[in-house]
């Protein structure tokens, strides 16, 4: 078998301490840094992080970005915080707390006949809105799925299946 460039103890395998005490090229040892391996390990070994920090932050923005603007904005937020969980513990907290936040709203407006009447009129409103944007305006047909599927998200609240979900979800808390 031939020994890899940094194999200190010539076993085939190049670990972390071989890297760590293979001498630097004379460019990298004038700029104080330890090599280009030590670098390349440390990038692949964090890519995954990286990747989800993006995806997460990038869906996280979007849901926030949905509060004022027409969508489903809190699930998109809670999927964001569900992708950076799989990385971040902080993230997971908040994920905890949005849940918990959430459905904790999501019985108080189901608790009353008014609120129960409000999510269904709004919910059809948004579903028959996202029907008419891209009709009236010829464009627009992704501002039209948005509110269709805003629309879907909150009357779908109204079945049987999820207030049990809810309820379940809030006596765990």
């Amino acid at each position: 078998m031939d020994r890899l460039p940094g194999d200190l103890d010539g076993d085939g395998v190049l670990t972390d301490a071989d890297l760590a005490l293979t001498p630097p090229p004379p460019f990298w040892r004038r700029l104080g840094l330890h090599g280009p391996r030590i670098l390349w390990r440390f990038f692949t070994r964090n890519a995954k992080r990286f990747l989800v920090l993006v995806l997460g932050c990038s869906v996280l923005a979007a849901g926030l970005a949905m509060l004022v603007l027409p969508g489903p904005g809190v699930l998109i937020i809670i999927v964001g915080l569900a992708i950076l969980a799989t990385e971040f513990a902080w993230a997971e907290r908040a994920l905890d707390r949005t849940r918990s936040s959430a459905s904790k709203a999501m019985v108080g407006v189901q608790g009353t006949a008014a609120g129960r009447g409000l999510l269904v009129v709004s919910g059809a409103g948004l579903i028959v809105a996202g029907v008419a944007v891209p009709v009236i305006l010829g464009t627009g047909a992704v501002l039209g799925l948005s509110l269709v599927l805003a629309g879907a998200i909150g009357l779908s609240t109204l079945t049987r299946p999820v207030q049990r979900w809810l309820e379940r979800q809030n006596a765990g808390r």
